[in-house]
């Protein structure tokens, strides 16, 4: 089963790693000749400006929803639950993350007769090169409807006709461990962060003189503790530095370059 294009198919801007991703996947496969392969596809739709597919308030469902500001992704994000703002949160801050998308398209085809269609809540771009659909659910109960579940393994079985990885992410996986959890609020949440060339060669010269580097002792060398504290995290976010949020964040957590990779 391999992607159809749509005439509605690619945003106009192709430069980000997402749409690029998109690109490079659907213009590989021809488009159909006939029904029978049509009915063997499937058809990926997005919008033309690459904006979220689907509109979040529908006035028909009370749901929490809302826009998170994504640095990394240059772009807002919307969410339609807290796990997702959440799940946000996780990939701005991943350093093996490039670049993440909420919603950007739809897939539609045909599952034992019926057509069906299906909106992944997050598409990412990995370091690795892999490409994620993530679907992200409160819990494992989310998905015993068993007509669900297939619709699910269909979408698992597209992404794995063309290369992609399926992901389902529970809210336990986000939230735990807890002091984990609050390192990526906490680095989130000075993503904005201004930062020049010279504090990233003052970071990046720091590390080099240093084996074993810790946040001590590399902020001192971009401003005051506090301004050089936010400038270190933000840098996180745009893939420069690693810092370790396995534990407590503080003078003594373990930084490092994230080397050979786009920052």
């Amino acid at each position: 089963m391999g992607f159809v294009r749509h005439p509605s198919l690619l945003p106009a801007n192709q430069n980000r790693p997402v749409e690029a991703a998109l690109h490079s996947t659907v213009v590989r496969d021809a488009e159909p000749s006939s029904w029978d392969s049509l009915a063997a596809s499937a058809t990926l739709v997005t919008t033309p400006c690459g904006a979220p597919i689907r509109t979040i308030v529908t006035g028909r469902r009370v749901i929490t929803t809302g826009v998170y500001a994504s640095r990394k992704a240059g772009r807002p994000q919307p969410y339609e639950s807290m796990n997702e703002r959440a799940f946000f949160m996780h990939c701005e801050v991943d350093t093996d993350v490039i670049d993440y998308r909420a919603q950007p398209f739809r897939l539609e085809f045909v599952l034992d007769g019926r057509k069906r269609t299906y909106i992944a809540d997050c598409v990412r771009v990995l370091a690795s090169g892999d490409i994620e659909l993530v679907e992200i659910k409160s819990d494992p109960s989310s998905v015993r409807n068993p007509d669900y579940r297939q619709k699910l393994e269909a979408v698992r079985a597209i992404c794995s006709q063309v290369g992609w990885r399926f992901r389902l992410i529970f809210e336990k996986s986000l939230t735990e461990p807890a002091v984990f959890h609050r390192n990526i609020i906490d680095v989130q949440f000075r993503r904005m962060t201004k930062y020049s060339d010279t504090d990233v060669f003052g970071v990046v010269e720091a590390l080099g003189r240093q084996s074993g580097a810790t946040l001590g002792d590399v902020i001192q060398n971009i401003g005051s503790r506090a301004e050089g504290l936010a400038k270190l995290k933000a840098m996180m976010v745009g893939r420069i530095v690693r810092l370790d949020l396995t534990e407590q964040i503080g003078d003594a957590t373990p930084v490092g370059l994230v080397s050979g990779e786009e920052s």
